[in-house]
């Protein structure tokens, strides 16, 4: 069984002081190339945010992964600050939480 993550979305603390809103819109999204890509998804989605640094440049690489069925992608952005943290975003059918992995 597939998850759609259609439901209300919401997002903690942790999630609103740490990352970025357009960063959070994009994972959102990337949702819908993931289900692409795997035929379906799953009800925990992860998001691995690793930032490399050269020259005060900052590039943040966004590995998005499913387990069952097996699926992963991965995404590269500039950003103005490093991120480094593992995301969740988790379909409880009626809603659909975004949290960092400590808040879990």
């Amino acid at each position: 069984m597939g998850y759609r993550f259609d439901g209300n979305k919401y997002i903690t603390k942790g999630i609103e002081a740490e990352i970025p809103p357009a960063l959070q819109v994009m994972m959102f999204e990337s949702l819908a190339l993931m289900e692409r890509k795997a035929g379906e998804l799953d009800r925990l989605q992860v998001f691995k945010l690793t930032t490399t640094e050269k020259d005060g440049t900052y590039l943040l690489n966004i590995r998005h992964e499913q387990e069952i069925p097996e699926a992963s992608m991965d995404y590269f952005m500039p950003v103005d600050a490093s991120i480094d943290t593992k995301v969740y975003i988790i379909d409880d059918v009626d809603h659909i939480t975004m949290l960092l992995a400590e808040e879990y």
